[in-house]
């Protein structure tokens, strides 16, 4: 499946993961802890800013959102079936089954025309039910599915919680190391490879959480304590297309 994703400017999305800097290692005024992600049957996943440029005739993927036609200044859109006269600036809103288990809401909105075309963008939030992550080595391919990039990732996890849509679970604090020269590690379990992460060292997993949903995780630790772990970074997100 061919999909035309508009790549919005860099600093849109720096934007969107500015309230992550703070936990950034050795940058930003100190914050208090935040509560834990709490663990469910549902796993929300965001993208914050995301974009794609939409030709007449299009559809943006998995979606009841398609343009039509431009219409003067304006556009002619189909929501559901249903037409609708809009303009730049206008909401492009979507909400329903993305795929089997897993709902989403798009909430676009039309921006500036380009040589005919009609970009949209905005939030977009997936809901995936009954998640049962299994750890699987490398991504999916894009055929036949729908590929999503982006997707911001900010958990705290407590000693003995899985981190959400992932197998690992943190199992605590170990010091290691003799004299001056000691480190803080958090320990895992449930996933493959040495399990132990300092902090600002990479967390990366990849996987299934449903039958027809993939997740890769690209995280980093910001924060590591007693109370827990926080893993903050982005994700990528593929789904079976049903159509």
């Amino acid at each position: 499946m061919k999909h035309k994703l508009w790549a919005l400017p860099g600093f849109i999305f720096l934007l969107a993961l500015a309230s992550l800097a703070c936990a950034v290692p050795g940058t930003g005024p100190a914050a208090p802890a935040p509560t834990p992600t709490p663990p469910g049957d549902t796993l929300i996943l965001t993208i914050p800013a995301f974009g794609y440029n939409l030709a007449p005739g299009d559809q943006v993927p998995g979606t009841g959102l398609q343009f039509l036609d431009r219409q003067g200044d304006a556009f002619e859109v189909s929501i559901d079936g249903q037409t609708a006269l809009k303009r730049a600036g206008d909401s492009f809103f979507w909400s329903g089954v993305l795929a089997p288990g897993v709902f989403a809401n798009f909430n676009l909105r039309l921006t500036t025309s380009i040589f005919g075309s009609l970009p949209v963008a905005g939030m977009v939030e997936f809901i995936v039910l009954n998640p049962q992550p299994v750890e699987e080595l490398g991504v999916p391919d894009n055929t036949g599915r729908l590929h999503y990039t982006n997707v911001v990732a900010d958990y705290t996890v407590p000693v003995g919680y899985v981190a959400p849509g992932t197998t690992a679970v943190f199992q605590g604090i170990e010091e290691r190391g003799q004299g001056g020269q000691t480190v803080r590690l958090a320990r895992f379990s449930g996933m493959s490879g040495y399990p132990y992460l300092a902090l600002g060292d990479s967390f990366v997993w990849t996987g299934r959480v449903r039958d027809n949903v993939h997740l890769a995780y690209n995280l980093r630790v910001t924060s590591l304590n007693e109370d827990g772990i926080r893993l903050t970074g982005t994700a990528e997100l593929w789904v079976d297309s049903p159509r």
